[in-house]
């Protein structure tokens, strides 16, 4: 008789986990563009509220895209 070998079950990353993930990635650029010197003639809080307002309209136009596509 052989030994069984315990299968490891494959882990499974979820949406939360992949959100954390892409943005420990991408924190320090996005740092660097609100606190770089290059944008001195805009204030941090100006720069974070146009980085927010661009990453929504990208996310309305996936969304419109979406929806189109199951139409």
């Amino acid at each position: 008789m052989g030994i069984d070998v315990m299968q490891i079950p494959a882990i499974e990353i979820n949406h939360a986990d992949r959100l954390l993930a892409c943005r420990q990635q991408i924190e320090e650029a996005v740092h660097q563009m609100i606190f770089g010197e290059k944008q001195m003639e805009y204030s941090p809080a100006e720069i974070a509220m146009a980085i927010a307002d661009i990453a929504d309209d990208y996310i309305l136009s996936l969304s419109k895209l979406n929806r189109a596509a199951t139409h």
